[in-house]
C-alpha cells in the first residue's frame, strides 16, 4: 500500500500551488488556508509576504511529512497483540485524528473529548509498557493525571483565567501542572526506550517536542514575528507524529531490559501534584473584587468580573446567586482598598434603613441587587428585567403609532378635492401635518436628489414652490393645522390658472429622467399617491394652488421639452 506516499505528494503539490497562487495574487490567504486549515487574521496582512510564505512553505513540507508518517500501515506482527495493546493503538490513532481536526467546539466540550481519548490511553500505557517497574508506572499515572484534572476543574469552575495574575496558589497550580506534563513526556520516552519495541526515530521525534518551543522563539526573533504562527504549527506536528509512530510500532515484540526505578522524592512529588491541581474542597471567597480586571455578561454562567459597563445591571437580569458580586462590582472603588465583606455589610445596613423609611445614600437600583423584595415595595419598576422594559416601551410606541394612524385617517377623511370638476384617474388626497413646518416634496424616483435639495435650501427667501432639477419642495404647511394636499397627474396642460379662491398660484418645472415622479408619504395613514409622470421621461410642469389648509398640485408634461 502506497497511500501514505500518494497523500504526502498530493499535499506537497497543493502546497506549492497555493504558494504560487499567493505570489500571483499578492496575498498569503490561499497558502494560509491550504497549510493552516483556517482563515488568516488581520495581522497576517500587515506582515511582509516573503517571510509569511516561507513559513507556510515550511509548514506545508512538514504537513506532507506528517501525512506520510501517519498513513503508514502498522508494523506487521510476529506475535499476536494483547487486547490492551490493540486498544492502546486504537486510542493513540484516535488522539492523532482529534489533534488534526480544527478547533470548532466550546472549550468545555473539547476538554471532555480530550479526556475521554487521552486518560484511557495513559492508563493503557502503564499496562502495556514492559520495561518500567510498578512504582515507575504508578508515578507515571499520577503525574499524567495532573493536567487532565486541572483542565477539567478549570472547565467546570466559574473562576476566571485572570486569577493567574491575582492568586499565588493558582499560579503555583499552573506551574505544577506544566512541570508534571514535562515529567510525563520524559518518563514516557524513557519507558519506550526501556521497552525496546519503538525505533530510535520515534524517540528522537518525541525529544523534538521539547526543542520545538525554543525553535519557535528563535524563528520568531529572526523573522520579526512574520512566520510565528506557521512555525508554531509546524512544531506541534512533532507531537502528532510521535503519537502516530507510537501507535504504528506498538505491534512489535518488546525487548525487556532491567526495570526503571523511581527515586522516593519523585514518587512523593507525584502524589502531591494532583492534590494541588484539585485544590481544597472549599475555595476561599474572593476578598477584593476591585482587583479583578475583565468582563463577562451578567446573565452568563462565566460572569465573574466587573469591567466593561458604566451602570449597575437590573436585578432581574442577574441570577440570584450572582447578585452580591454584581453589587460589589457596582460600588467598587479601585482607589479604596475596601474588602467585599465590608461592602456587603454596608449594603445590608442600607437595606435595613431603607425598609424602615430612613434616608440612605445608596441608589435604590443598587440596593435592589441585595434586597429586591424591600426595594420592590416602593420601586416596583426596578424589579423589571431589560426585556420587560423593552416590551413596555415597544407597547407604548405601538400605541402612539396607532393613535397617530387613527388621527391621520380622521384628517384624511375630512379632506376634500378642491377642484372636483377636473377629474383624472391618477390623483389622491391626504392630510399633511408637521410640528416644525417642514415642506413636502415631489421627486424623480430613480435619481439622487441630494444636490438638488442643497440648491433649494441655499435660496433666500424661499417661495411656496421651489424646484431644482429632479426635486420640488412645497413650503406651505403650517405647524398650527393640518394641510389637505391633493395631487393630480394630467396627460396635458389644464385650463389656465384661476386665482379666485386661492391665496397663491405658482408654477415651476421638474425633470424626470426615470419616467416616474413620486409624492412623498404625507400622512401616518400611509395614503399612496400615484405616479405623477404620466408621459414618461421628460420635463413636467407643476402648478400649485394654495390657501390656508388646502394645497392643489397639478402635474402635466411640457410639450416639446423632452
Amino acid at each position: 500500500m502506497r497511500t501514505h506516499r500518494s497523500a504526502a505528494r498530493a499535499c506537497l503539490v497543493i502546497t506549492l500551488g497555493s504558494i504560487v497562487l499567493s505570489l500571483v495574487l499578492g496575498t498569503a490567504t490561499p497558502a494560509w488556508l491550504v497549510t493552516m486549515w483556517y482563515p488568516p487574521d488581520e495581522g497576517v496582512g500587515d506582515s511582509s509576504l516573503p517571510p509569511v510564505l516561507g513559513g507556510l512553505l515550511l509548514l506545508g513540507l512538514v504537513n506532507s511529512w506528517m501525512l506520510w508518517q501517519i498513513l503508514r500501515p502498522p508494523v506487521p506482527t510476529v506475535v499476536p497483540m494483547r487486547r490492551a495493546a490493540r486498544w492502546l493503538r486504537l486510542l493513540l490513532y484516535a488522539n492523532t485524528v482529534w489533534l488534526l481536526i480544527p478547533s470548532l467546539l466550546p472549550n468545555l466540550v473539547e476538554t471532555v473529548v480530550w479526556l475521554v481519548l487521552w486518560v484511557p490511553a495513559l492508563v493503557l500505557f502503564t499496562v502495556v509498557l514492559t520495561g518500567p517497574g510498578r512504582p515507575f508506572r504508578l508515578v507515571l499515572l499520577l503525574l499524567g493525571l495532573v493536567e487532565p484534572v486541572r483542565s477539567l476543574v478549570d472547565g467546570l469552575t466559574d473562576d476566571p483565567p485572570i486569577r493567574f495574575f491575582v492568586s499565588p496558589a493558582y499560579q503555583a497550580t499552573l506551574l505544577a501542572a506544566s512541570a508534571a506534563t514535562f515529567a510525563v513526556m520524559v518518563m514516557l520516552l524513557l519507558a519506550q526506550r526501556r521497552d525496546g519495541r519503538w525505533s530510535r526515530a520515534t524517540l528522537l521525534i518525541g525529544l523534538g517536542t521539547f526543542v520545538s518551543p525554543f525553535l519557535v522563539e528563535l524563528v520568531d526573533g529572526l523573522t520579526h514575528g512574520g512566520t510565528i504562527e506557521s512555525i508554531a504549527e509546524a512544531m506541534d506536528v512533532l507531537y502528532v507524529v510521535w503519537l502516530a509512530r507510537t501507535a504504528r510500532e506498538l505491534s512489535r515484540e518488546p525487548r525487556r531490559k532491567a526495570p526503571l526505578r523511581v527515586p522516593a522524592a519523585v514518587a512523593a512529588v507525584a502524589v502531591v501534584l494532583p492534590l494541588m491541581a484539585v485544590g481544597p474542597e472549599g475555595r476561599p471567597h474572593l476578598t477584593y473584587t476591585w482587583r479583578i480586571d475583565g468582563f463577562q455578561e451578567w446573565g452568563s454562567d462565566d460572569f465573574t468580573d466587573c469591567v466593561g459597563w458604566s451602570r449597575p445591571p437590573r436585578v432581574a437580569d442577574v441570577p440570584a446567586h450572582r447578585r452580591e458580586r454584581a453589587y460589589l462590582c457596582s460600588v467598587r472603588k479601585p482607589s479604596r482598598h475596601v474588602s467585599d465583606q465590608a461592602l456587603l455589610a454596608r449594603g445590608g445596613d442600607a437595606c435595613a434603613r431603607f425598609a424602615a423609611g430612613e434616608p440612605v445614600r445608596a441608589r435604590p437600583a443598587l440596593l435592589a441587587l441585595l434586597c429586591p423584595e424591600v426595594v420592590g415595595r416602593r420601586h416596583p419598576d426596578l424589579l423589571l428585567s431589560s426585556g420587560q422594559l423593552e416590551r413596555q416601551r415597544a407597547e407604548k410606541e405601538n400605541a402612539v403609532r396607532e393613535q397617530l394612524v387613527r388621527e391621520a385617517r380622521e384628517e384624511d377623511a375630512r379632506c376634500r378635492d378642491p377642484w372636483p370638476a377636473l377629474r383624472t384617474r391618477f390623483q389622491a388626497t391626504a392630510s399633511y401635518y408637521d410640528w416644525e413646518s417642514q415642506p413636502y416634496g415631489i421627486y424623480d424616483a430613480g435619481a439622487d436628489t441630494g444636490q438638488d435639495s442643497e440648491v433649494i435650501w441655499d435660496r433666500d427667501p424661499l417661495g411656496a414652490l421651489e424646484t431644482s432639477g429632479r426635486l420640488a419642495l412645497i413650503f406651505t404647511p403650517s405647524q398650527d393645522w393640518a394641510t389637505c394636499v391633493t395631487a393630480k397627474a394630467l396627460p396635458s396642460a389644464p385650463p389656465p390658472p384661476r386665482r379666485k379662491g386661492w391665496d397663491k398660484v405658482v408654477e415651476a418645472d421638474i425633470v424626470s429622467e426615470s419616467g416616474r415622479l413620486v409624492m412623498e408619504t404625507l400622512s401616518a395613514s400611509r395614503v399612496r399617491f400615484p405616479d405623477l409622470a404620466r408621459g414618461g421621461p421628460g420635463t413636467y410642469r407643476l402648478r400649485l394652488y394654495t390657501r390656508e389648509g388646502v394645497d392643489l398640485v397639478l402635474v402635466y408634461p411640457v410639450r416639446g421639452a423632452r
